[in-house]
């Protein structure tokens, strides 16, 4: 029972204690009156419904058809296309606002880039969803082989079986959208707002952190709906089995062709915006993108150099932390398969909090002695770390489920010592996953950027922060800067996702 000490008080401290001090700040008549009878307020709510709801939709519409091909179709490549979409979706939300930009003429800002943004970012999830989903080839054969035309298999065999898949999908999607922070930071406007930048106004920019804890908690409300429904529908899911996949045709090869053009445009863009200054050819930001200077005598507020270097620091500090808790949980686990269970049922909170509440959380949690880390270098890496420990501590705990518990039992019998007995069980088992959780954890850090706006101070800044910040200024390289540091960043992280992706698949194999 010690050995679920740890992993509990640390779950608490980080966790829990930030969720419960946020709710119980909220509950302040005068906050919630403010708040409330402001007409911002609900402007606020609508904008971020209306844009969740039309990215949602776009972002269904779009992946429909070819998350569909996939999933019936073997083609060579099938398993590099699904990788690519996954390295997309992980890819840092200020890459894609700022290839959205890169890639939409003039200046866009507003509804339209935010929701084109939207939809390609998340369209990986809907495609992946369904190509892995059970989808019904053989039923769909025997009906077209008696005269059943292509539209009314659709609509009676098709999207009714799958009809939980797209609702999970739709609610996850959904989700994303609505909690979108980057994305709206960069790509939006004064009337384009949503309500998680609304939080990061409200308590950064104006100093209100009463108002800003009301938005976050009438958002974590709105979010835990959601999620409910995606965790209803994902449990009716499996209801028939999918059939065998066929050779890809020639229309289906121009479908997955066109949807990775589709989400490799923002990258193919912010390649080209980064050899162009003021409308010409120039590779002044590639010369310039370490520098921080502005003109000679000028200086930039931060340092392209000093971020890179945060930045790592920062991913080497959380996925540390999201290890060592993994391996705490599930040493819990193996001990104790209850309080394991709870405590693991615990570090999946940050996947229902945004980034930007669970840093406005830790923000007002530590900030009295002793232990007030407002100004500390320390909070940035904690936040991230706790934002990527659900992506750790998740593969392994499945991993720990398939073992053979009866190995540990026999071992026993024979004398082995607990502890002894354990290890030999569990390392063989949870290896793998610990190392792909740590490389997501690398990828999911260095692309940060909720968090990392609430809790970061000058001299503290991260590489979306600095990218976010060269997007703003006009004239001069500043864009084609941020361009070229976007394309570094996004190497790094899609790399690293497609490099988890293969290992993952040799090992299936």
């Amino acid at each position: 029972m010690a050995i679920t000490v740890p992993p509990t008080a640390l779950a608490i401290a980080f966790i829990v204690t930030p969720v419960a001090m946020l709710v119980a700040q909220a509950v302040s008549i005068d906050a919630i009156t403010a708040t409330l009878s402001d007409s911002r307020t609900w402007r606020v709510i609508w904008f971020t419904t209306f844009q969740a709801l039309i990215s949602t939709i776009a972002t269904v519409a779009i992946g429909l058809v070819p998350g569909l091909v996939i999933a019936r179709s073997n083609f060579r490549g099938r398993q590099f296309v699904l990788s690519l979409f996954a390295a997309v979706f992980v890819m840092p939300t200020v890459v894609m606002a700022a290839g959205v930009r890169a890639l939409l003429p003039g200046d866009p800002a507003g509804l339209l880039p935010i929701v084109v943004a939207h939809t390609m970012f998340n369209l990986a999830i809907v495609i992946r969803g369904i190509a892995a989903a059970p989808v019904p080839v053989e039923l769909e054969q025997a009906a077209t082989v008696l005269g059943a035309r292509p539209l009314d298999v659709a609509q009676t065999i098709t999207l009714p079986l799958l009809r939980p898949t797209l609702v999970g999908l739709t609610a996850v999607v959904f989700a994303l959208c609505f909690t979108s922070f980057g994305v709206v930071r960069i790509l939006g406007s004064a009337s384009s707002t949503t309500l998680e930048v609304e939080i990061w106004r409200e308590t950064i920019i104006l100093g209100r952190i009463d108002r800003g804890v009301v938005l976050a908690v009438i958002q974590l409300v709105m979010l835990a709906i959601g999620i409910g429904v995606w965790i209803v529908t994902r449990r009716r899911s499996d209801a028939f089995q999918s059939g065998s996949r066929q050779p890809i045709s020639l229309r289906g090869r121009l479908v997955v062709a066109g949807s990775c053009l589709l989400v490799s445009a923002p990258i193919i863009a912010l390649i080209q915006g980064s050899f162009r200054v003021n409308g010409s050819i120039s590779t002044s930001g590639w010369r310039n993108l370490l520098s921080n200077s502005i003109r000679p005598g000028l200086r930039l507020g931060f340092d392209p150099v000093q971020a890179i270097l945060v930045s790592l620091v920062t991913a080497t500090f959380a996925t540390a932390f999201a290890l060592t808790l993994a391996v705490l949980i599930v040493a819990a686990v193996a001990s104790s398969p209850t309080i394991g269970r709870v405590v693991d049922g615990v570090a999946m909170l940050p996947l229902g909090i945004s980034a930007v509440t669970l840093g406005l959380g830790l923000l007002i949690t530590f900030d009295v002695p002793p232990f007030d880390w407002r100004a500390s270098s320390l909070m940035t890496p904690l936040g991230h770390a706790l934002i990527a420990t659900p992506f750790v501590v998740r593969p392994v705990v499945g991993a720990l489920a398939t073992m053979n518990r009866q190995q540990v039992d026999a071992a026993a019998t024979l004398g082995a010592r607990p502890i002894r007995s354990l290890a030999d069980s569990i390392i063989p088992v949870v290896t793998v996953p610990l190392l792909s959780g740590a490389g997501l954890a690398v990828a999911i850090s260095l692309g940060e950027f909720g968090a990392t706006s609430m809790l970061s101070r000058s001299g503290g800044e991260t590489l979306p922060i600095v990218i976010e910040r060269l997007l703003t200024r006009t004239g001069g390289d500043f864009r084609a800067r941020a361009y070229g540091l976007s394309l570094i960043l996004a190497s790094a992280t899609m790399g690293i996702v497609i490099a988890l992706e293969t290992v993952a698949n040799r090992k299936q194999r």
